[in-house]
């Protein structure tokens, strides 16, 4: 009659049904007598330490602690081997070896354990022959332990009839080992056999079955985090830095025999308590490395995901930004806990090569190339424990990026808004955010940059994108908490970007610039700052900011000063343009776009609202006075307008789709509510360009139908498709 089997939880990720020492492994863990890893491995398979079955044998004997002794040369006082070594040495289980150490670094060999066991169960010789195939083998000193062993049954060498007494122990037979020495001598009692209950694994979940160095990250107190590697890992720097709307907890692991090799583990701490974890493996070696992050999680009952490629991304070539090979993060897995319901946002893994460009009077341009994007992330569920690994792979020369956003609550409050998202993210890939760093988002740069690399995989930090208008957008109509944490990080990312200046200059040189103005990185771009000041101060309105207008104020400022300083192109004294760029390490004036200029002007009138400084409204007359001077100008034959207007007073270009009838229905609104006189302008740029665009049938954005319903002008809507972004 066979013994009913005990169903149980799987421990460890690698101790499962199939394999053939499971019994003995779960009931010495049980027991307490040894133990697994933080990352819940046993890994069977990794050779057992001298030091190590010291302290496994004194906790299963529960040996008396003995006093520190300065017996072995590698035991010290402070040793994690002290007690084992101390306590075994004087039960006279292990020797010590001739040269004065303890060995507790050296595996342990099959002779050497039979030896250790049958001084520590005190077994004796039965008199019963034993013989092995290679006993010439077993040293002098082992042969009596192996065959005593043999004797009691312990073991029973290998199949082919050898001991391999040379061989190193592994962790599983040792356990086997140790657990039949204490069956026989009474101080375990034999257990019914186990079956583990079944796991749930996603992704490409493998434990490691080599030694690893894990140490902890100390990032939440709801579950234990681990850094793993088999290089040793040891932390070099903590900060704490706080910013305006995020607080970032950085941890920074120096990697052993590499000065240069690090791992940075960023946790941004968000106002709602919700945060993300950065995690950073800087490799300039050209020897490979492996790191993962390891998180331990329990009461799960329930681990599932929706994934981004459920919808199709349809990818193209584009003439200006050429090929991207980023695709989209994995999902949101949605974790059920005895806590509730949480949702996390994981991305892939980002391997990319750091570019700088460096010139002759100081200026540097700065990119990466993106090397590959690939799905690293696996969970396991054993019983109500969750291991979760984010792997990161370096080949060397090279930097790994991962990033995943964790809340106890939904990020999104429904299968179908969280749908939506995924969709509209898979549709407009090129305009939505996808690798994150504690830096900032990297996208993929125009064509017509530099340091561009010979593959074309130039990636950067695009401010236009760094801002998240468009999360600004789903959150003011939807409240979503994902919507509201992207944003709580954009705010972060761009006082990060900007450090300490009151304005942002970018880090990538145009080539299309330098060929034109022959000036490079960094310049300040005033579309760029203008629509940053635009969403921070929209932003911190939504979220009750105190610093909600500082943006708009530091802007303003910097488009006075360019009148003051002579950097605009005057039609008169009292009407010009300011230019569209002012480079940080030249003086060139360069030309004006109109969705540029509309943009400036925009801002200064509300500063002028904001801030009711005389100043403000002057500048912005100055402008619109100078579009009206040039009205005709500006616009061409067809009804679209001119893109740009060069210094020498050429009109040249082909304007964007769309993006500058937004702008003109906000100049309008803004004017109507200053000086209705100056409005007149607008009334009729936004007449003819919305007349070439329903002439042309272009289509329209949600902000163009939304803005004309304002300014009582839907009747101007144009013939075509809606579009959520400009083209």
């Amino acid at each position: 009659m066979h013994a009913k089997a005990e169903t149980v939880n799987q421990r460890f990720s690698d101790v499962s049904n199939e394999y053939w020492a499971k019994d003995e492994v779960t009931q010495l863990v049980e027991e307490g007598i040894i133990n697994g890893y933080q990352d819940l491995q046993y890994r069977p398979g990794v050779s057992i330490k001298r030091g190590q079955a010291a302290n496994l044998l004194t906790a299963a004997l529960q040996l008396p602690e003995a006093p520190y002794q300065p017996i072995f040369k590698d035991v010290s006082a402070k040793s994690s081997h002290l007690r084992g070594a101390m306590s075994t040495y004087q039960a006279g289980i292990f020797r010590g070896k001739p040269d004065g150490n303890f060995g507790v670094s050296d595996e342990l060999t099959r002779e050497q354990m039979a030896s250790v066991l049958v001084n520590a169960f005190k077994l004796k010789d039965t008199g019963e022959k034993v013989h092995f195939t290679d006993e010439k083998s077993i040293s002098e000193s082992h042969r009596y332990g192996v065959k005593v062993l043999m004797q009691h049954g312990i073991t029973t060498g290998k199949e082919d009839g050898s001991f391999a007494p040379k061989l190193s122990v592994n962790r599983g037979s040792f356990a086997v080992f140790l657990h039949r020495a204490m069956i026989q001598a009474g101080m375990l009692e034999k257990k019914q056999p186990i079956v583990f209950n079944k796991t749930q694994t996603m992704g490409k979940f493998e434990p490691i079955r080599f030694e690893q160095f894990i140490t902890e990250v100390p990032l939440t107190q709801e579950g234990q985090t681990y850094l793993r590697s088999n290089h040793f890992l040891s932390l070099s720097a903590k900060r704490v830095k706080t910013h305006a709307h995020a607080t970032d907890h950085i941890y920074v692991y120096g990697v052993s025999g590499r000065k240069s090799t690090k791992v940075t583990v960023t946790k941004r701490e968000l106002p709602n308590g919700d945060y993300f974890t950065f995690v950073e493996l800087r490799n300039p070696d050209r020897l490979p490395i492996r790191v993962d992050l390891v998180r331990i999680d329990g009461g799960i009952q329930t681990n599932t995901i929706e994934r981004f490629d459920k919808f199709p991304m349809k990818k193209d070539v584009d003439d200006t930004f050429g090929f991207d090979i980023a695709t989209s993060p994995v999902g949101v897995l949605e974790t059920i806990s005895q806590q509730g319901t949480g949702q996390q946002m994981i991305s892939k893994t980002y391997r990319s090569r750091e570019l700088e460009l460096k010139y002759r009077n100081g200026a540097v341009s700065r990119t990466r190339e993106l090397q590959d994007e690939k799905e690293t992330y696996s969970n396991i569920l054993m019983g109500d424990n969750r291991v979760s690994v984010y792997e990161l792979n370096s080949r060397g020369y090279d930097v790994v990026d991962q990033w995943y956003l964790s809340s106890n609550k939904k990020l999104f409050s429904s299968k179908e808004r969280l749908d939506s998202w995924l969709r509209e993210s898979i549709t407009n890939y090129k305009k939505r955010n996808k690798w994150y760093t504690a830096e900032g988002p990297y996208n993929k740069m125009a064509t017509t940059i530099e340091p561009m690399p010979a593959s074309g995989r130039g990636y950067g930090r695009n401010l236009l994108l760094v801002k998240e208008d468009r999360v600004m957008l789903l959150y003011n109509q939807t409240k979503e908490r994902y919507y509201e944490d992207i944003l709580h990080n954009s705010f972060t990312n761009l006082a990060v970007f900007r450090g300490s200046k009151p304005y942002w200059e970018t880090e990538v040189t145009s080539t299309y610039l330098t060929h034109l103005y022959n000036f490079t990185a960094p310049f300040v771009d005033t579309r760029f700052n203008e629509q940053i000041a635009l969403f921070l101060y929209n932003g911190g309105k939504a979220f009750n900011h105190k610093d909600y207008n500082e943006g708009l104020r530091n802007y303003a400022n910097l488009l006075v000063q360019q009148h003051r300083k002579g950097n605009v192109n005057f039609l008169s004294p009292t009407a010009y343009y300011i230019p569209d760029y002012f480079p940080a390490k030249s003086q060139v004036k360069t030309h004006t776009s109109m969705n540029h200029l509309l943009g400036g002007m925009n801002i200064l009138l509300l500063a002028f609202q904001e801030f009711n400084d005389p100043v403000y409204l002057e500048n912005a007359s100055a402008i619109e006075k100078a579009i009206r001077f040039e009205e005709k100008k500006w616009t061409r034959s067809n009804g679209d307008i001119w893109y740009k207007r060069a210094p020498n007073g050429q009109f040249s270009g082909t304007d964007y789709v769309h993006l500058t009838l937004e702008d003109l229905i906000y100049s309008y609104e803004k004017w109507s509510q200053i000086d209705q006189s100056k409005a007149k302008v607008f009334e009729r740029m936004i007449k003819s360009k919305a007349g070439y665009l329903n002439s042309t049938k272009k289509g329209y954005t949600t902000k163009i139908k939304e803005g004309l319903k304002r300014i009582n002008m839907s009747n101007l809507l144009p013939a075509g498709k809606e579009y959520t972004d400009a083209l």
